[in-house]
């Protein structure tokens, strides 16, 4: 490619080439801009499978859960029917970061105890 017909403006393949001054510089035939590629990623993060099954295990909390009465979060676990106390800590600890529900700690007998409370 001779340097007048970069200039114009050759497609070669997937890129561009352009000359500017003394740099060349390479631009990608399906470019974006930053917030479209944010939107993008955004979007998928929001259909990840990951995410709307943690969304429908907070729906099932905030559903089942008795509204005025603390509850532990192993109690909780076995309230929505769910096999796995660390995955339901986890959604509860979002929740209460939210807003949604209370949290509190107490001493129990091993040790502390989270107790959540749902807001009426």
């Amino acid at each position: 490619m001779t340097r007048e017909s970069a200039s114009e403006g050759d497609w070669k393949g997937e890129h561009h080439v352009r000359l500017r001054g003394d740099g060349v510089g390479t631009i990608a035939g399906r470019a974006r801009s930053s917030t479209t590629r944010a939107r993008a990623l955004a979007e998928r993060a929001i259909n990840a499978p990951q995410a709307m099954k943690a969304r429908k295990a907070e729906a099932m909390i905030l559903e089942m859960m008795p509204a005025r009465k603390w509850l532990s979060c192993t109690a909780i676990s076995r309230l929505i029917g769910a096999g796995d106390d660390r995955k339901t800590r986890a959604r509860l600890d979002r929740l209460a970061r939210d807003g949604k529900i209370k949290c509190k700690r107490e001493v129990g007998i091993r040790g502390f105890v989270y107790l959540f409370c749902k807001l009426s």
